[in-house]
């Protein structure tokens, strides 16, 4: 009897000491969770979002960026809370002005109107933001030989990516793969769920060289095609957006990357190995500039008609003009082109980025410089 009582003792007391052990324990737990962050669920698909615009050359090397309206714009974006921006060629006036100038008076005064630009978009470096950048033809041509009439007008000349490369060096250069010959001007990089490719157009693409060892207009205006397979190949993000300085389609510049209707110079194979390119990786929308607006359209291939749908979105919209007067009249292949919006407006597009989907709308500044949105489009992967 003595001996069961002594068991029954025995059990209550370890009971007890596993019940204190067992509260202290608890009590660590809640104390350590209480000082520890929140940790949002890992199934939860994360959102972040980006700007595309261009185009804020002023209109001669004395006034050469269009400061004031390019400062308000940045100043919204920042409010925007972005993680980068795509910014889509004409940065300033230039036109290197050799025959005026001279060689190197043409380069320095170029620089000078580069600087202005960077300078004015710094705020958006300060605050960590990524910068993505591509040439535009004022930054490309030159002023002499000027053979206007010809589509040899305002040719290339190479000496001006030297320029480029300086002041669009060290923390401000961009992502260092592009092909050979092309660095800093053709690139691409990897942003959460998302890749950016930002792709030259006046990169010589044959031999021909004009005596001044200027290039044709005609030698250009076509992205290095070899190089864009190879890097969509590899890649295995759900967004694809892909940005240089012309529009793909005509709009309102007779010259972009169709070819140019005024001289009959048709680029349209080229053209479309670049957009089919694009449609085989998944691509929803192609920023771009070169026209003075905003105008958004939607380019159906009517011979592959099991590829999606690709918005062109041209946003030369950061204070070169606005003048756009869309008319698709180019040539457009077996592409049928469907005007959506356009703007005579500065802003730019404001993308937000949501798991596999997205969407883009265009954020402007009205006649009263208040700030108002159009219509979101949806970009479903």
């Amino acid at each position: 009897m003595i001996s069961l009582l002594k068991l029954v003792c025995q059990c209550l007391l370890s009971l007890i000491i596993l019940s204190f052990y067992a509260c202290k324990d608890s009590n660590q737990k809640l104390a350590i969770s209480s000082s520890e962050p929140i940790i949002k669920n890992i199934s939860e698909p994360e959102s972040w979002k980006f700007v595309a615009f261009g185009d804020c050359r002023g209109h001669s090397s004395e006034d050469p960026v269009n400061v004031p309206v390019l400062q308000k714009l940045v100043a919204e974006i920042i409010k925007q809370e972005v993680d980068l921006v795509m910014f889509t060629g004409d940065i300033c006036y230039g036109h290197a002005n050799r025959k005026e100038l001279g060689d190197q008076g043409a380069l320095e005064d170029l620089k000078r109107q580069m600087l202005l630009f960077r300078k004015t978009i710094d705020p958006l470096y300060k605050k960590g933001i990524k910068v993505y950048i591509v040439r535009g033809n004022h930054e490309a041509t030159q002023r002499y030989p000027d053979v206007a009439g010809t589509a040899d007008h305002r040719p290339i000349w190479p000496e001006t990516k030297k320029v480029w490369d300086n002041v669009f060096g060290d923390s401000y250069q961009m992502p260092q793969n592009g092909p050979d010959g092309e660095k800093n001007l053709t690139f691409f990089d990897t942003h959460k769920n998302a890749l950016i490719i930002g792709l030259d157009l006046y990169t010589a693409r044959d031999d021909k060289v004009n005596a001044d060892g200027s290039i044709p207009k005609p030698s250009t205006k076509r992205i290095h095609q070899k190089w864009l397979d190879s890097i969509l190949a590899i890649h295995d993000k759900p967004h694809v957006f892909a940005f240089t300085h012309e529009p793909a389609f005509k709009v309102d510049h007779q010259d972009c990357m169709h070819g140019d209707t005024s001289y009959k110079l048709d680029y349209s194979k080229y053209r479309d190995q670049f957009w089919q390119s694009l449609q085989e990786a998944g691509a929803k929308a192609y920023f771009c500039g070169h026209d003075h607006g905003y105008a958004l359209a939607a380019v159906t291939d009517t011979i592959n008609t099991k590829k999606d749908t690709i918005y062109q979105v041209v946003v030369g919209t950061a204070g070169a003009g606005k003048s756009i007067a869309p008319v698709y009249d180019g040539y457009n292949t077996h592409h049928r082109v469907t005007p959506i919006n356009t703007s005579k407006s500065y802003g730019f597009v404001l993308g937000e980025v949501t798991g596999t989907t997205a969407r883009i709308f265009y954020r402007y500044l009205d006649e009263q410089e208040n700030f108002q949105n159009q219509k979101p489009i949806e970009l479903i992967k």
